[in-house]
C-alpha cells in the first residue's frame, strides 16, 4: 500500500521540534521526506509543509500518523489514490499537493513527462521516487502546485484521463 501523509505546521518555529521528534522516533517507516515553506527576499513564512512517504509495517505507520494528528498546531492529511475521472478534480484555495502513481510501462513515461512539461508553469516542486503498486514497479510523482488554480484542475483532469495512472491529492486550506 502506498501511503503519503501531508503535514501543515502552523508555526514552524514553535512546533517544528515536536514534529522532528515524532519523525525521528519513527524514522524506520519514513521512506522519503520533503519539507518546504514560502521564502523570498521580503518574507520567510512561519507556516511549513511536509510530505512524508511511508513504507513499513502498517501498525508502525499508523502509530506515526496518529501521533502527528494529536499535536496542536499541526494539520495532517493523507493522500488517497484513485483511478479515472470518477474522483473529479476540485479547486483548492490553499497549498495543493498532487500525486501520480505511474506503472512502469515504456509508453506511459514519455506521455506523463510531456503532460507535466505542458503544465510546468504551475509545478513549483516535483519529487519522483520508485514504488511498488499492486505488486508491480511504479513511479510515484509528487507535485506541489502554485499559480493559476484553474490549471491545477486541468492538470489533474488530464492525468486522470491517462489509463492505469492513479491520482491522489492533498489540499491544505489557506
Amino acid at each position: 500500500m502506498v501511503r503519503i501523509i501531508g503535514i501543515k505546521i502552523t508555526d514552524r518555529i514553535k512546533e517544528a521540534g515536536l514534529v522532528q521528534k515524532a519523525l525521528s522516533d519513527h524514522a524506520g517507516v519514513i521512506s522519503t521526506r520533503l519539507g518546504f515553506h514560502e521564502l523570498s527576499e521580503e518574507r520567510c513564512s512561519r507556516e511549513g509543509y511536509m510530505v512524508i512517504h511511508l513504507a513499513g509495517l502498517a501498525d508502525d505507520c499508523e502509530e506515526l500518523a496518529a501521533k502527528l494528528q494529536k499535536m496542536e498546531g499541526i494539520s495532517v492529511d493523507e493522500m488517497a489514490f484513485s483511478h479515472g475521472p470518477s474522483d473529479a478534480p476540485v479547486e483548492c484555495d490553499g497549498i495543493t499537493l498532487l500525486g501520480a502513481l505511474v506503472p512502469r510501462r515504456d509508453d506511459l513515461g514519455i506521455q506523463v513527462q510531456k503532460l507535466l512539461t505542458t503544465f510546468g508553469c504551475v509545478i513549483r516542486t516535483r519529487l519522483g521516487v520508485n514504488e511498488v503498486y499492486f505488486g508491480e514497479p511504479a513511479g510515484l510523482i509528487l507535485l506541489e502546485l502554485a499559480g493559476d488554480r484553474t490549471q491545477f484542475v486541468s492538470l489533474e483532469k488530464a492525468l486522470r484521463e491517462i489509463e492505469d495512472i492513479a491520482i491522489g491529492r492533498i489540499c491544505f486550506p489557506a
